[in-house]
Parts: structure tokens; sequence; C-alpha cells
């Protein structure tokens, strides 16, 4: 206990900027933080955030590449080139992960690179403790593993890597990762894991504990995505996938069975009954449901 007041208490010297313009995404790792203890400030776009990190003096920016008006590129160039700001610490914070994208950043000025879509909000406050500890975290470790960071900072004229049409692109790409995501699942721990992967993904996520609360939710919101066990309280697995594409409100939306069983006759009952696939709790991780959904997403 006095070892967690000392930490509390230790992070409570340190001032986090993040710039980042999702809303969603900026309140959700503020929240995280500032639990955890930190002093964090958010600007929603990259001349606020050259202006916050001289006002502010953070001891650690977390800086999105896809900006409004002034992308994340142009943000490091500016804050390295200030006297006042030139020293902070600063970690990439996106889901651009591209190649170029990555060594492009690191040769602007990151500390390093973090995907966010890679990266849970305990997980991202398990490396920022790293950072501060003065250990190297995200893909610059991996680079510099490699010997592959590159020695001389690019010149200005090359980091417009992000054209108008990369960034509608990855904006395109980030609204489709806000889609509205049910969970039908009774085990507490499933959810949390999934939920907190899901989120940190960019996706708005919603639990329902059983099959008939489920079905209630389904019918009241527009979601993109269902993924649902097959033994529930209230309502079994296959009765409510039966119903769900029996209603016209919800007939299309495709739905993710994460079951326990790997006997072949539930398999064909869940997709005879309608389900888009069908996945092993034992053999799924997050990272993977993640692809799944946004296969299902693409098609």
């Amino acid at each position: 206990m006095h070892k967690f007041a000392d930490l509390h208490y230790m992070n409570m010297l340190k001032k986090i900027l993040i710039i980042e313009d999702e809303e969603f995404l900026y309140e959700m790792y503020k929240m995280k933080l500032e639990r955890e203890g930190y002093q964090v400030v958010v600007a929603s776009d990259g001349l606020e955030g050259v202006k916050s990190a001289k006002k502010v003096k953070p001891d650690l920016i977390l800086l999105d590449l896809v900006l409004p008006g002034m992308d994340g590129y142009q943000v490091l160039q500016n804050i390295r080139a200030d006297r006042q700001t030139k020293d902070i610490k600063i970690y990439i914070l996106s889901n651009l992960g591209q190649n170029e994208e990555i060594k492009l950043g690191l040769e602007t000025g990151a500390d390093g690179y973090l995907i966010k879509a890679n990266i849970t909000p305990s997980q991202l406050v398990e490396n920022i403790e790293k950072i501060f500890a003065g250990e190297k975290v995200g893909i610059r470790k991996q680079l510099s593993r490699a010997g592959d960071l590159p020695q001389s900072l690019p010149d200005k004229k090359k980091t417009k890597i992000l054209t108008k049409e990369r960034i509608i692109k990855v904006k395109k790409q980030e609204k489709e990762k806000m889609a509205d995501i049910l969970i039908i699942e009774d085990e507490e721990a499933i959810i949390e894991m999934y939920k907190i992967k899901l989120t940190s993904a960019g996706y708005q996520v919603s639990v329902a504990k059983n099959g008939a609360w489920g079905l209630k939710l389904a019918r009241e919101k527009k979601f993109k995505i269902i993924i649902m066990d097959m033994v529930m309280p209230a309502m079994k697995g296959c009765q409510a996938i039966k119903e769900l594409k029996s209603d016209d409100k919800t007939k299309n939306i495709p739905i993710i069975v994460l079951s326990n069983s790997a006997q072949d006759k539930d398999i064909a009952e869940a997709k005879a009954c309608g389900a888009a696939c069908y996945l092993l709790k034992s053999n799924i991780t997050p990272a993977k449901l993640i692809k799944e959904v946004e296969k299902l997403l693409r098609n």
C-alpha cells in the first residue's frame, strides 16, 4: 500500500500532453492516466499541440499523426526546432502503421512509436511507466535492436507523406473503427478483456449479459457487428441468432460467435442459425478478434 502511494505521488509530478483529435480516444486515455495520478493536458489539433507544448512543458507527449491543420510530422518538427521544447520526450501514438510512416516519424524526432490498435489503455500506462523509468518501448525499441534507426533528420519537404488521399483513407478507416459493436456475454473476465481491446482500437462497445437483453439492445441501436456466446442466461445463443435474423432491423448485422465448444455439431448449428463466423474462446486472442471484425466490416 505504501509502495502504491509513493508511485501515485511520483506520477502526480509528471505532466503528459496528449495531441489527438478523436474526442472518444483522448477522453479514454485522459481518464485512465489521471486515475494513475498523472497530470494530463489535451490538444485536439496540431497547432494547439505545439502551443501547449511550450506552455505546459510536459514530461511526455503522446502524438497522433493524422491531425487537423498541422499533421503530426509538422508538430514534431516545430517542437524539435524550438529550444524551449526540443528535449521533451515524444512518442507517436497512431494507427498509421506502414514502414515508411514509422521510419519517417522516428527520423523526424520521435522517441518511439506505438500503434493505437495494438495497445490497451492499461498497456499504455505500463509503457509510460517504462518510459519514465528510462526504458525504450514500442517500435523504436525493435528498430534499435535491428540497427535500423536513421542517423539524420529528413528534409522538411519529405515530411509531406500524409497526402490528402492518405489522410482521407486513414480517416475513413478510423471512422469504420468507431463502429458500434454489441457484445452478448455473461462472463465478466471475457467481457472486460474484449471490451478493453475493442475500445482501444477505436470501436464503440455496448454489453449485454444475457440473450434477451442483447436482443433488446440490438433492436434499439444500429450495431455494425454482434459478438456473442452460445451459452447464456435468459436465452440460448441459437435462439437469439434466429430472432436477430428474422427481424428486419437486425437481420443484416454480422454475428460472430465465441464459444467454448469445438464440436462439429455446435459449429454447424450456429452457422445454420445465421452466424457469420464461429470462433473458439480457447484459440482466439483479442488481436485476432479485431482482425475478424475488420474483415466483416469490409465485406
